[in-house]
């Protein structure tokens, strides 16, 4: 054990006094003869390549820097660093090591060397590849592509993800790009199982098949459409699979883009293994298509000047599908819309779109995932309950996510679910009711017109179109609920956007709080008709009533059908006397018109054999008058 020591360390001071004692230039002659009889070839991978950055020696550090720690003949000196575009610590040989890498079970021996140039005050550095002759060609035409592929890959995989947005016209892509620190993954994506794994698989197809696509003469990128209701996850998808990929995302906004031209250059200047985003692809220009002729021929007949649209249909249909998709490789194409039915089939069909993806309301196999992440559980006795109601509601899964984020205890958060999905149930049932007396409504107003267009009266057609004027199963006014009115005459309101229409739509105030306040006048009235009997109104109160009418036409709110009725009423009405402050005088005055009232009035012969005692309207006289204002 002494001898083998003392004969150790005589090399290694040997070693040492040749480095010391013999020049360089010496050494290099003295090693490079000796290599003349070797049966090893080596190759040098200097750090610039004909004046330029080689690729090789940089693909070199990352490999080999992989490799550190997970090799038998680890080098006993490791350099570790992080750069801004990375997400982990990366490693490499440091000056004058050496590390032994097998490849097809052939020892390949490298190292990494450095000098100080002292004359141009640079650090010259570069690898030294040995290995034996006979392997030459195997080095050539396999192992040195094998490395600039893994250290590719490794480089990928480690890249810091980043979202880069448009900032208009050829200002082009933002700078640098934000880092994309979003934390959702297929792990925790709230997704249908099945098609979860299908899409995993789809995009591993994908990424695996660069030697498929240049076999089939078909460029290298995969076009996906995500569509579905509002909530659903498109986004969330989209950051799952930038995550899965570790594809920078570029958020294309076309109403940013000033031209084709300009659409063109923002394409290519993407980078390789990215994703291209255009979401709402329905609603955010108005894409010149077959279309382009009404559209702009309803804006002629508007009074307005057509804006011609930023991006053309063909435009964007070369810039996904053209020669220009051909600038880049590993790419995904994504568009995102809530109606698929609005977008033009050219835009759909396989090769610009290969994928459609419906993202549905919240099924129970996405609300267990959903159930996992936020209350970390996978089963639970309340999940049969809220199975059943997913199967009868419709929600998103944004909306379930929100119900479950209110408590942590798992059963207060589900029972706070159910009841939830419970709401909506009903209010989904009240609509449904509503739609269909909406629909019987529409029938009959049809029949209704029908009726009218077949008379030969002209007055009678008169009457049913007035009766029927601007009906609509919901007026736009009601549906965007516009105004807004007492909370007692909403009924009341609703009913007259149904049977008239927006009375209020052309009236001289555009202001919506002056509409409002006007609409509630006319709420009152039909509210003080129908619940007072006729006969108790006073003249003083049916005259003050069509005075507001009056007012109100004046101001072009079309409520004439109530001016008809008040003058039917008010013929209809005997007069009767304003209440004196005097009470006396109002005893004398109801006594005198209870004497008049008692009467015996009589009709001609040829028209009544009954004589009328009392000129009280009856109640069903008092119903005909006023139940056909709604």
């Amino acid at each position: 054990m002494g001898s083998s020591l003392s004969v150790l360390a005589s090399i290694a001071i040997l070693r040492s006094s040749f480095n010391d004692f013999v020049p360089q230039e010496l050494r290099s002659y003295i090693i490079e003869f000796s290599r003349r009889f070797s049966s090893e070839l080596t190759i040098v991978v200097k750090e610039s390549h004909e004046g330029s950055t080689n690729h090789l020696f940089n693909a070199l550090s990352t490999y080999l820097g992989s490799n550190a720690f997970n090799n038998p003949s680890a080098p006993r000196r490791v350099a570790v660093g992080k750069s801004e575009s990375m997400k982990v610590l990366t490693y490499g040989l440091d000056r004058n090591s050496e590390i032994i890498d097998v490849f097809h079970g052939v020892p390949m021996k490298w190292g990494y060397y450095t000098d100080f140039n002292s004359t141009l005050h640079f650090e010259l550095r570069w690898y030294e590849l040995r290995f034996h002759k006979s392997y030459s060609d195997m080095v050539k035409n396999k192992y040195l592509p094998y490395i600039l592929d893994m250290a590719k890959r490794i480089k990928d995989q480690n890249k810091v993800v980043k979202f880069y947005t448009t900032r208009g016209g050829r200002d082009g892509w933002s700078s640098k790009g934000i880092k994309l620190d979003h934390p959702m993954t297929f792990e925790t994506l709230a997704m249908d199982g099945e098609l979860k794994q299908q899409v995993i698989e789809d995009l591993d197809s994908f990424i695996g098949g660069k030697e498929y696509y240049k076999k089939i003469g078909k460029i290298w990128k995969r076009g996906y459409l995500l569509y579905g209701p509002p909530g659903t996850g498109k986004s969330s998808l989209i950051a799952a699979i930038a995550n899965y990929l570790n594809f920078d995302i570029y958020n294309l906004n076309l109403s940013a883009v000033n031209s084709d031209s300009s659409l063109e250059y923002l394409l290519l200047h993407m980078s390789n293994r990215s994703i291209l985003v255009v979401e709402d692809i329905d609603c955010s220009i108005m894409l010149q298509n077959r279309q382009t002729q009404d559209h702009q021929s309803d804006s002629i007949s508007n009074n307005q000047i057509p804006r011609l649209p930023q991006v053309t249909l063909s435009g964007l249909l070369n810039a996904i599908d053209g020669l220009l998709s051909c600038c880049g490789d590993e790419r995904i194409i994504i568009f995102t819309t809530n109606y698929k039915d609005r977008i033009d089939p050219a835009l759909l069909r396989a090769g610009r779109m290969d994928k459609h993806i419906y993202l549905s309301y919240c099924t129970y196999s996405t609300f267990k995932q959903l159930a996992a992440n936020y209350l970390d559980i996978w089963d639970h006795d309340l999940f049969s309950c809220i199975e059943r109601l997913l199967k009868e509601v419709q929600v998103s899964p944004a909306d379930v996510a929100g119900e479950l984020m209110k408590a942590k205890d798992p059963k207060t958060s589900l029972n706070a679910l159910i009841r939830f999905l419970e709401n909506k149930k009903l209010e989904a049932q009240e609509l449904e009711v509503r739609s269909e007396q909406s629909d019987s409504f529409n029938q009959k107003d049809e029949q209704s017109q029908k009726s009218c267009k077949t008379t030969d009266s002209g007055d009678s057609c008169f009457q049913n179109e007035n009766e029927f004027k601007s009906v609509t199963a919901h007026s736009s006014a009601l549906k965007k609920k516009e105004y807004t009115v007492k909370a007692e005459f909403e009924h009341i309101l609703e009913a007259v956007l149904l049977k008239h229409g927006d009375i209020a739509a052309n009236c001289s105030l555009h202001s919506l709080q002056c509409r409002s306040s006007f609409l509630d006048i006319v709420c009152g009235i039909i509210q003080k008709l129908q619940a007072t009997e006729t006969n108790d109104l006073t003249q003083f109160e049916l005259e003050s009533m069509s005075s507001s009418v009056h007012d109100l036409e004046s101001v072009r709110l079309e409520v004439g059908w109530l001016r008809q009725r008040l003058e039917e009423i008010i013929q209809a009405v005997p007069p009767k006397k304003i209440k004196s402050e005097n009470v006396e005088d109002t005893k004398e005055m109801d006594r005198k018109q209870d004497d008049r009232n008692e009467e015996t009035l009589t009709l001609p012969k040829e028209t009544a054999t009954t004589p009328i005692t009392n000129t009280r309207l009856h109640p069903l006289h008092h119903k005909s008058l006023v139940d056909g204002l709604l």
